[in-house]
């Protein structure tokens, strides 16, 4: 089972399980992924772009993409995302469809 119970935190207790990355990904416009690690996150909008990395303690209202201050920090999250999914037929990586003259929504 990949996963810790969070009655735990329902109960008002402490949580002594956590998972080092916490990781989703979005298929509604194409492929795009999301990794939680501490209190970085790390977003990517299309297939094939570099990761956006934000610092939640600092900057919660994700105002400042900081990738390219923390180059380790991205590394690590990358090599993370190597191992992160399982290629499935029905979940494919494909990049989005975009109309003509209409630009990718923000996220």
């Amino acid at each position: 089972m990949d996963g810790f119970s969070f009655l735990p935190s329902l109960l008002g207790q402490s949580q002594t399980n956590h998972h080092e990355f916490l990781y989703w990904e979005f298929h509604e416009r194409g492929f795009q992924q999301a990794v939680r690690m501490g209190d970085w996150k790390a977003v990517r909008l299309q297939v094939g772009t570099p990761l956006e990395l934000y610092n939640l303690a600092a900057d919660p209202g994700e105002k400042q993409n900081v990738g390219g201050a923390e180059p380790a920090v991205v590394a690590r999250i990358e090599d993370y995302l190597k191992t992160a999914r399982t290629d499935s037929k029905h979940w494919p990586i494909k990049a989005a469809n975009v109309k003509p003259g209409l630009t990718q929504p923000k996220k």
